[in-house]
């Protein structure tokens, strides 16, 4: 008998959660970012397309059904990318006043025209911020987890741009 009435409160609670997730602005995953076609072939400017920025970026723009250009001429939106910087802060030290954690911020400068030689986007910056643990030893451990926080960082930047893109009328 105990178990019938916890069922009305159990739906009850999982609709609250409903209303509460959708007052707050709450979109599931990839629904946010969707450029609209209008933007669509995106020509990419300023880094090579080898970096591994321009890759992820590439890959979330195609996720969000954008094509890519290879030449100018064909671009319905040029995108200007500045250079990656990347800066190292102490975050905090152990009792010995050796360095343990690190947060490094990565930021990129972009610009965006559309359509071609109609700037829309000028000189905007995105940066993402995060924290490196190392409490010394396990190089490997270590490199190995500096290098997904990288990467990390670069899908986050990504999303955050094709955000903005997702704007452009």
């Amino acid at each position: 008998m105990g178990s019938r009435n916890r069922k009305p409160v159990a739906a009850g609670g999982l609709l609250a959660l409903v209303l509460l997730l959708s007052a707050c602005g709450f979109h599931p995953r990839g629904e946010s970012a969707r450029p609209a076609a209008a933007i669509s072939p995106v020509y990419i400017t300023g880094l090579t397309d080898r970096n591994p920025f321009v890759q992820e970026l590439i890959h979330q723009l195609q996720l969000s059904g954008v094509s890519i250009t290879s030449t100018e001429d064909d671009a319905a939106t040029i995108l200007h990318l500045g250079s990656l910087k990347q800066q190292r802060n102490v975050f905090s030290v152990n009792a010995n006043n050796k360095v343990v954690e690190h947060e490094i911020t990565r930021s990129l400068h972009f610009s965006a025209e559309h359509p071609p030689g109609s700037r829309v986007i000028d000189n905007q910056e995105l940066s993402t911020r995060y924290i490196v643990y190392n409490p010394g030893g396990e190089l490997l451990g270590r490199t190995r987890e500096a290098e997904l926080r990288k990467q990390d960082a670069y899908r986050e930047l990504a999303q955050r741009l094709v955000t903005r893109l997702s704007k452009i009328r």
